[in-house]
């Protein structure tokens, strides 16, 4: 009798704490919601419409929705078929399959919206990064075609895990018997499946991370250790470091494949990343419209040497610093 009864404390445990993290996740990006919000209408709101203010507009607004969505998702005690009826029915009659209306779960069927929205909200995440790298690089086009593969690459890779159907993954809202929580795991023969879609995000991320970092020590030299320098190593390690290892972590709870376990950093990957990479744009735009050298934020703007005709082999100039140039300026938006 101890025997069933462990598995399913140990199950009730672990669903807590998932829980617990999506909630304080949905918690934190509301918080920065309301922080960030008399920036956002001063360098937005305020401003002219152009490719960085509809980005930003559609990853902080997206990205709030979506994350409080799975927050109460999760916080349901039962999450139950009943509750979602109307939208499975909907979908059901789209796909021509009302026979298949009683065999759905919200297990199932919230994790077919999940994926999808996680899909887009990364991608969103990464094209504002390589935006800002892109910016770093001064506008290289050999950098522009790396990123535009990365993204499509990336969405392939996604496409293909999230989109070819494996009956063997397990999606239910009652992971062990009376622990009612939206649940979901690789198959259970060993073999792995999701696991690959945070392959996929980990390795747009470590190059990511690689490109920030040798744009930092490429000009470290040439800044004589300024503080200017150290904002971009500052700036880089604190987004790209970070991140990279809660997609680690991701990677290894996906790997060990508990099934009450699985989702337990995925709302810390989702909820950080959107807030470092708004964060971002909100920098660059707070520089810019004010014209400050050093920007009290949590993620300062960067600058950059100014490129001479003097100086034909390419090198930068001490003397000459610019500040980073916005999406507005780079793409002409």
């Amino acid at each position: 009798m101890s025997d069933t009864i462990k598995p399913n404390i140990a199950g009730l445990i672990q669903a807590g704490w998932e829980r617990n993290a999506y909630l304080a996740c949905g918690t934190l990006i509301t918080y920065e919601y309301f922080l960030q919000l008399p920036a956002e209408v001063e360098f937005f709101w305020k401003q002219r419409w152009s490719l960085a203010k509809c980005l930003f507009l559609w990853s902080r607004y997206y990205s709030l929705g979506y994350n409080i969505s799975n927050a109460v998702i999760f916080m349901q005690p039962e999450p139950s078929f009943k509750l979602y009826v109307v939208a499975v029915a909907l979908v059901v009659i789209m796909m021509n399959s009302p026979s298949d209306l009683t065999d759905l779960t919200i297990g199932n069927t919230f994790f077919h919206w999940q994926n999808t929205g996680a899909s887009l909200q990364v991608i969103t995440t990464h094209i504002i990064l390589e935006l800002r790298l892109y910016a770093m690089y001064e506008s290289s086009r050999k950098i522009l075609a790396l990123f535009i593969c990365l993204t499509f690459g990336e969405a392939l890779a996604m496409g293909l895990v999230f989109g070819i159907p494996n009956p063997k993954l397990i999606g239910t809202n009652e992971p062990f018997p009376g622990n009612f929580i939206c649940a979901d795991a690789d198959p259970l023969d060993g073999s792995h499946w999701v696991v690959y879609y945070w392959a996929a995000v980990l390795v747009i991320e470590g190059i990511l991370l690689i490109l920030a970092l040798y744009k930092a020590w490429q000009h470290r030299a040439l800044a004589g250790g300024s503080g200017l320098m150290q904002q971009l190593t500052k700036q880089s390690v604190v987004y790209f470091f970070t991140i990279f290892w809660i997609y680690v972590a991701n990677l290894i709870l996906w790997y060990i494949n508990r099934i009450t376990l699985d989702e337990l950093g995925t709302a810390f990957a989702f909820v950080l990343s959107s807030i470092f990479a708004n964060r971002l744009l909100i920098s660059v735009r707070e520089n810019h419209y004010c014209g400050a050298t050093d920007v009290d934020t949590y993620l300062p703007s960067v600058h950059f040497m100014k490129r001479t005709a003097e100086h034909n082999n390419g090198r930068a100039t001490a003397n000459n610093t610019i500040e980073l140039a916005t999406f507005d300026e780079r793409l002409g938006t």
